[in-house]
């Protein structure tokens, strides 16, 4: 483990290095982060399914038969029941991702399997840092838009810090705060590097059948299933292809930080020599 490349890297060089990491191991994170996508596309080609039958009943005359107070509240409770069942596995896909790229900076082998594996029960704890975020960062833009960009920047690594030092949600936020902290705009150039890169994936696979939408929409019909199952396959192309890269871009900040305010470098190596030095206190934002 001596040879493994820990040192201060430049924003230039966590992006390239992003990218890098991508391309040398597509198979491993898109197989990663294809689950809870593959969930979400059965889901939305079985409601496009149910609503092109519909679509067809209604062309046959029948009487009008009001949905009963029973089937609202099945059809509440199934979406709800869909909705952490969807989080839960988007938060393993996330977790699992760091792990991948925990192992391959620290130049070792992972496997899709394993990397699971080691997610367990933490894929609930993502789901509850992803939250608890999103409300701490909500309440910054009620006050005033500024503070909630920075809180959104410095709340970023608190998925890796959970993950790689398993700690409890509301720590492994505090924990991203302190290690963020006089880098929020570099965390900002991430997510917004993040941001184009989706949207232009999404943009090349959505763009050959904005012509169907646009027909539709102009001749007031509703659009075959074909169609609609084609919609949703390039919408779960794109995520899964687009999702990976800011995860892989925050765990690697999360170690360059780690590495320029704590000395991670000094620390993984004289783990790898044997010697167990005293951890650095981290700083307190």
């Amino acid at each position: 483990m001596a040879d493994v490349d820990l040192r201060p890297m430049s924003l230039g060089e966590v992006l390239d290095r992003t990218f890098t990491l991508y391309r040398n191991n597509f198979w491993l994170f898109t197989g990663i982060t294809a689950l809870p996508f593959l969930v979400l596309l059965l889901v939305n080609v079985g409601i496009a399914a149910a609503q092109t039958a519909k679509v067809a009943s209604a062309q046959v005359p029948r009487g009008v038969v009001p949905p009963s107070a029973g089937m609202i509240g099945g059809a509440v409770a199934g979406f709800f029941l869909f909705m952490l069942l969807y989080l839960f596995l988007l938060g393993a896909a996330q977790a699992a991702t760091v792990f991948a790229v925990s192992d391959l900076y620290l130049h070792r082998t992972p496997g899709l399997r394993e990397c699971y594996r080691r997610v367990g029960g933490r894929a609930l704890r993502v789901v509850v840092i992803l939250v608890l975020a999103s409300f701490v960062v909500g309440v910054g833009f009620l006050l005033l838009i500024i503070p909630g960009i920075i809180l959104f920047c410095r709340t970023a690594l608190a998925v890796p810090v959970s993950m790689l030092e398993d700690s409890k949600a509301i720590r492994s936020i505090e924990r991203s705060m302190a290690l963020t902290k006089d880098y929020a705009l570099q965390i900002l150039v991430i997510f917004m590097m993040v941001w184009v890169v989706t949207s232009l994936v999404t943009a090349i696979f959505q763009f050959p059948l904005l012509f169907f939408m646009f027909n539709a929409a102009r001749t007031h019909q509703h659009l075959p299933f074909g169609v609609l199952f084609l919609q949703h396959f390039a919408s779960f192309v794109s995520q899964v292809l687009a999702a990976p890269i800011g995860t892989i871009a925050f765990s690697l900040m999360y170690y360059n930080l780690r590495v320029r305010k704590e000395a991670f470098d000094i620390q993984h190596l004289m783990a790898s020599l044997g010697t167990n030095p005293a951890p650095s206190a981290p700083s307190v934002a």
